[in-house]
């Protein structure tokens, strides 16, 4: 779902985008908020893709390793625990500053400094969802591949 969500956000930014186009050429206005708007999207969409892409397995991996499964499995299974134990700690922390920012905005009442004022914690609260996803994709995947149900 949150893949879907991503998606979604993309497609909205760019539906923005060809909007404030057409209004700035035809009608030589603005609406204003369609940066702020799409950079809150374009966030939105990466925090939220994260998790997806890592249970598609998605993510940018070392080939070399792949190589070199088949001379050394025991240590590219070492170094398999290591890098995911290295993700999650990562995952978690985000997930962890990422919350404290979004409680910080929305215990102060944060707005933008744009012309909408948008209240911050709104654009904000993908941050610690899409970390959150991530961290459970991260969990799930170092299970399957503890108990042998993955390779990679």
């Amino acid at each position: 779902m949150a893949g879907w969500l991503a998606g979604f956000c993309i497609c909205a930014a760019a539906i923005l985008i060809v909007a404030e186009i057409i209004i700035r050429s035809c009608f030589a206005s603005t609406l204003y908020v369609a940066d702020e708007f799409t950079g809150y999207l374009m966030a939105a969409s990466s925090m939220l893709g994260l998790g997806y892409v890592e249970a598609v397995h998605g993510h940018i991996r070392m080939d070399l390793v792949d190589l070199l499964r088949e001379k050394f499995p025991k240590l590219i299974r070492s170094l398999n625990y290591i890098a995911y134990i290295a993700a999650i700690i990562v995952a978690l922390y985000l997930t962890w500053v990422s919350y404290k920012t979004f409680d910080q905005s929305f215990a102060n009442g944060s707005r933008s400094m744009q012309i909408s004022e948008t209240l911050l914690w709104i654009p904000q609260i993908f941050l610690p969802i899409g970390s959150a996803l991530l961290l459970l994709q991260y969990c799930v995947n170092f299970v399957l591949f503890a108990s042998g149900r993955s390779q990679k």
